[in-house]
């Protein structure tokens, strides 16, 4: 009788070691994922744009979001390919229609591009301003205003970097038109 209770207690010992033993893994897979979960890929090719939270297969290119405090911020993982419109003109096998219909869907993401840049400006700036209300920092405060001067500059290269595409992309369009 005294080995049947042992046995038991020893029985019982195993199962709550096993039990918390897949608690702990459980939890520790949950916080992986929790912390995997604010980074997510955008992965682009010539007509999809495809948001996932794994990497993106080789053929497209990859940008990485990233979810932190309310705002979301967009890096380039991989280095920029080559021009694409050269790709486009390259190939040899596309008719006019659809080198039309390309540009036109190139322009239309590269307007949106535009878009989004403002709105990720905004909310740079807005972050910037809680920093420095929280903070107690003045608006007119030197460091307030060098770190608004350089998000607006880096915002301002990048949307001019998209403009200038845009612009080349319009006006290759337009010869193409004529």
């Amino acid at each position: 009788m005294l080995i049947n209770i042992v046995n038991l207690a020893d029985a019982t010992m195993l199962a709550t070691y096993r039990w918390g033993l897949f608690g702990l893994l459980l939890c520790a897979s949950i916080g992986v994922n929790a912390a995997d979960s604010k980074l997510i890929y955008k992965c682009t090719t010539q007509e999809q744009v495809i948001f996932s939270q794994q990497p993106c297969p080789p053929d497209y290119t990859q940008h990485q979001l990233e979810y932190h405090y309310g705002l979301a911020t967009e890096t380039a993982s991989q280095a920029p390919n080559n021009d694409p419109l050269l790709k486009i003109l390259a190939r040899k096998d596309l008719t006019e229609a659809q080198l039309r219909r390309w540009l036109e869907t190139e322009i239309y993401r590269l307007q949106q591009e535009h878009s989004y840049l403002e709105i990720l400006r905004t909310g740079e700036l807005q972050k910037l301003q809680r920093e420095s209300y929280w903070e107690h920092v003045a608006a007119s405060a030197p460091a307030f205003l060098q770190k608004q001067r350089k998000i607006n500059q880096h915002y301002d290269g990048l949307q001019q970097n998209n403009q200038q595409q845009l612009t080349r992309l319009q006006e290759y369009k337009l010869q193409l038109a004529e």
